[in-house]
């Protein structure tokens, strides 16, 4: 069932959540940057001076920095793959079940109601925001079920990025114990 025939990106509450996610990924992109950039020069003057408590000290923190670089330059991933996603289709809605994480995020089962097929997403966040899938019982999808695509709760908020589950023998095994 489609919420209506635009693109999700025609929705502005979509917009502005889209804009939220994009501001959190050059946050945690550009803290990591610079970070990673300016410590080794810190700690060669730090070591220089004969601090060696804060050379260590500062060893972890770089890499602390490489981790927030890292997870930035995932985020700023998705929120490429979102916007392209969000620009090209529209919302639909999907009854869903949320199913309790495995070894990664949890599991949304989206089911067409028109069809008896079954789509299997893995829920790909930060363990803080999936609670925000948690207790829905109909989400909104924007993408291609089965592949992957925006996940939002009804009206277009807070965007999550889900895909298919990406073992092909765990992705079966979902999608046939999850049908029965």
């Amino acid at each position: 069932m489609r919420t209506e025939s635009t693109t999700a990106w025609s929705h502005e509450v979509t917009r502005g959540a889209f804009r939220r996610y994009r501001l959190i990924a050059l946050v945690w992109l550009g803290v990591g940057a610079l970070g990673t950039v300016g410590i080794p020069p810190a700690a060669v003057a730090v070591d220089r001076a004969g601090m060696e408590r804060i050379s260590s000290l500062m060893a972890g923190l770089w890499v602390g920095f490489i981790s927030a670089l890292f997870i930035g330059v995932c985020l700023a991933r998705n929120a490429a793959r979102m916007r392209r996603c969000l620009r090209r289709r529209p919302w639909t809605a999907y009854p869903v079940t949320v199913l309790p994480p495995g070894l990664g995020g949890p599991v949304v089962r989206l089911c067409p109601a028109d069809t008896g097929e079954v789509f299997v997403q893995s829920v790909v966040a930060f363990t803080f925001r999936w609670h925000q899938v948690g207790s829905a019982d109909t989400l909104w999808f924007c993408g291609v079920p089965g592949r992957g695509g925006v996940l939002a709760r009804p009206g277009g908020e807070p965007l999550l990025w889900g895909r298919r589950i990406r073992v092909p023998w765990i992705r079966h095994w979902r999608e046939h114990v999850d049908r029965g």
